[in-house]
């Protein structure tokens, strides 16, 4: 008898307990980051041109930008960046070139020697960034040489750690399981939503 009603008191725990999932994760997470300290960085301005050539997905100017915008802000650059692209198709359609001017502002935890100007101070965390496809959202397969390129070029200037890369991005065709990278990156810490 002692048996079974442990067994209903423990069924009736889990049943509460996957009710709320969500809202264990979420605490789960939130005292995951409360435990490791905010980091104290400066606001370092990147001013870079950046040319795209695919040979298996193409993009309109604005799709070009979008991504990019995409990548760049879920790697932790400033809301305030800039991304403002020129193709070679003329009509607005997808160009197999493209180039695109990128102004944006990343965090450091200290300044680097080749920058002149006063930085602005800033708060940081270390966030998990993934990114596959669907993941974020607005990334998909098709995009694997563009992150490849954005690994290679603009992800060197973050701030980052534990990178893994499997990225197996194959000319000519789509690259199913291809688009996978992973890092840490310091990243603005996120305003408190209001209630």
């Amino acid at each position: 008898m002692r048996q079974l009603k442990m067994l209903v008191a423990s069924g009736l725990l889990l049943s509460i307990l996957s009710g709320g999932h969500s809202a264990l994760a979420e605490t789960e997470a939130a005292s995951q980051r409360a435990a490791e300290a905010p980091v104290t960085a400066v606001w370092v301005p990147h001013e870079v041109s950046f040319s795209y050539m695919g040979f298996t997905s193409y993009y309109s100017c604005d799709g070009l930008e979008t991504k990019l915008k995409l990548l760049l802000r879920t790697s932790g650059a400033r809301a305030d960046l800039r991304v403002s692209a020129s193709c070679s198709d003329m009509s607005g359609g997808p160009s197999r070139l493209s180039n695109a001017r990128l102004r944006f502002h990343t965090l450091a935890m200290q300044a680097p020697t080749d920058v002149k100007e006063a930085l602005q101070p800033g708060l940081g965390e270390w966030r998990t960034v993934s990114l596959r496809d669907r993941l974020p959202s607005g990334l998909s397969e098709g995009d694997c040489e563009l992150v490849e390129q954005f690994d290679r070029e603009l992800l060197p200037l973050f701030t980052v750690r534990d990178r893994v890369s499997q990225m197996n991005c194959i000319p000519h065709q789509r690259s199913f399981g291809g688009l996978r990278l992973q890092y840490s990156v310091l990243a603005p810490i996120p305003e408190p939503k209001t209630p």
